[in-house]
């Protein structure tokens, strides 16, 4: 998987200012809240779950976390994205010029969604479901991974079942613990 460098320190104030108008109407849309203040994240191409090791879904099924050897992966699903870009979107928002507006800033915006934010493995150093939550949890710093990430109206890592979050924990930890020991020959 190929990473891309670009740190998303500079690109989450670029899609807020965007999408504040978005925001301020009341709608039933799909919101998406990014918050990676560290840059241990990195944008990556959108990636599919059949190439991944282990994947999972979100309960309203807009957003998946996939695990691979070396990085876990937290994008947007093609039901996601379908929806955000669904007319239902906007219809709910009044007047024709912000109606119109919304839509514009929605197509600027989608690009940036068809997106993963992968984080290193190597980086990490436990999984867990606690607190009806997964839990990844930083190396450096104890910190939580995609704790402040938001799609829909749920934090990404509440937005799994119980089921799904332990199972991925307990398989992100084995990937991490394969990367530790090649890492050591």
């Amino acid at each position: 998987m190929k990473l891309r460098r670009i740190s998303l320190h500079y690109l989450a104030p670029s899609v807020l200012a965007l999408a504040l108008p978005l925001g301020a109407q009341e709608t039933g849309s799909v919101r998406v809240n990014i918050q990676v203040p560290d840059s241990v994240a990195h944008v990556v191409d959108r990636q599919s779950a059949a190439q991944s090791a282990f994947t999972i879904v979100s309960r309203d099924g807009t957003a998946a976390l996939l695990l691979f050897d070396t990085t876990i992966v937290a994008q947007m699903t093609d039901h996601g994205l379908a929806r955000m870009n669904s007319r239902a979107t906007t219809d709910t928002i009044k007047g024709a010029v912000s109606r119109l507006l919304a839509r514009m800033a929605l197509g600027a915006l989608t690009p940036l969604f068809d997106h993963g934010i992968a984080y290193h493995l190597r980086d990490m150093s436990d999984a867990r479901y606690a607190d009806g939550r997964l839990q990844l949890i930083r190396a450096k710093g104890g910190k939580e991974v995609f704790r402040d990430t938001s799609i829909g109206n749920t934090p990404l890592m509440e937005s799994f079942t119980p089921s799904d979050a332990t199972e991925f924990a307990k398989r992100a930890k084995a990937a991490r613990a394969r990367l530790a020991a090649a890492s050591n020959l």
